[in-house]
C-alpha cells in the first residue's frame, strides 16, 4: 500500500480524523503576485464534502484569515490564518491576545519597507494583517534582489523586534511569538481530541506542522512544486506533484465510504 493510500484508509477509518491543509501551493498554484492566488476550481465543493465526513477540515496558512475567508469561505471548513494566530469563527475573528502588543511594530515595519521597496522593479511588499511579507519571485535578477533587501530586512528587524521566516523566494517578518504551524496545529488536535490528523503543506514554514502531524501518530502529505525547499522535499510521507494531483487525491477521498 502506498503511502497516499494508507493516509487515506486511516482518515475513513479513524472515528475522530481531521485534514488540515496549508493554502498556497497545497490547494491553489503558487503565482508571481500572491494577490491573486486562489482556489483550483472544484476545490470547495470537495472540501464541504469532506468537512461533513471528518471531525475537522481546516485550512492553516500564513496568510491573514481575511484572505482565506475571501477566497475559501466554505461551509464546514475552519479558518486559522497568520500561522495560527488568527481563527475566523461566527462572531468574526479572533485573535491570540499575546499577538495584540505586537500590531503597532508590524504596522510600523509594513509601512518603513512599502517606502523603500514599492518602487524597486519586482519586488512586492506583502501586508499580512500581523506579519509583512517581502516577495522577489519577478526580480530580474533574484540573487542581485536578495542581496538588495537583506540589508533592509535586517535593519528592520532590528528596529522592531521581528523575526524572519524564509519561503520561496519570500522573507516575512513575524511577531517574536511561540507561535507557528507546528503549535497551531498541536492546539487543533487538542481542543478537536482528533485521534488522527494528516497535515498537507508545501514550504518550510510548514515543516513544523508535520513534525507535530508525525509526534501525534498522524500523517504528513507533502505538495511538490518548483523551487521546492530541500528540507521539504525530503520530508517522509505522502508526495503528490502539484496542487492538480493533490487535489485528485483529495477527491478521491470524497469518495471513499467513512
Amino acid at each position: 500500500m502506498d503511502a497516499a493510500t494508507t493516509v487515506m484508509q486511516a482518515l475513513t477509518t479513524s472515528e475522530r480524523a481531521g485534514l488540515v491543509m496549508d493554502f498556497d501551493g497545497v490547494l491553489s498554484q503558487i503565482t508571481d503576485d500572491p494577490s491573486t492566488s486562489a482556489l483550483l476550481p472544484g476545490t470547495e465543493e470537495v472540501l464541504a464534502g469532506l468537512a461533513a465526513k471528518l471531525s475537522i477540515v481546516a485550512l492553516l496558512s500564513g496568510r491573514p484569515v481575511a484572505f482565506l475567508s475571501d477566497r475559501a469561505s466554505i461551509p464546514g471548513v475552519e479558518l486559522y490564518g497568520s500561522y495560527g494566530l488568527e481563527h475566523f469563527t461566527e462572531n468574526g475573528i479572533e485573535v491570540v491576545p499575546e499577538a495584540l502588543q505586537w500590531m503597532t511594530a508590524v504596522q510600523e515595519a509594513t509601512r518603513v519597507l512599502h517606502q523603500q521597496l514599492d518602487n524597486v522593479e519586482g519586488i512586492f511588499v506583502e501586508d499580512k494583517s500581523l506579519a509583512v511579507a517581502v516577495h522577489w519571485r519577478l526580480a530580474p535578477d533574484r540573487d542581485g534582489a536578495l542581496k538588495f533587501i537583506t540589508p533592509l530586512i535586517e535593519g528592520v528587524i532590528d528596529t522592531y523586534g521581528l523575526r524572519h521566516e524564509p519561503g520561496k523566494f519570500v522573507e516575512e517578518l513575524r511577531m517574536p511569538l511561540e507561535q507557528d504551524k507546528g503549535i497551531a496545529l498541536r492546539r487543533i488536535i487538542s481542543t478537536k481530541n482528533l485521534q488522527m490528523v494528516a497535515y498537507a503543506g508545501d514550504d518550510r514554514g510548514d515543516l513544523p506542522a508535520f513534525e507535530a502531524a508525525t509526534a501525534a501518530g498522524g500523517h504528513t502529505l507533502v505538495v511538490d512544486g518548483p523551487d521546492m525547499a530541500p528540507e521539504v522535499s525530503t520530508i517522509t510521507g505522502a508526495h503528490f506533484n502539484g496542487p492538480e494531483e493533490f487535489q485528485s487525491w483529495l477527491r478521491q477521498l470524497n469518495d471513499t465510504p467513512h
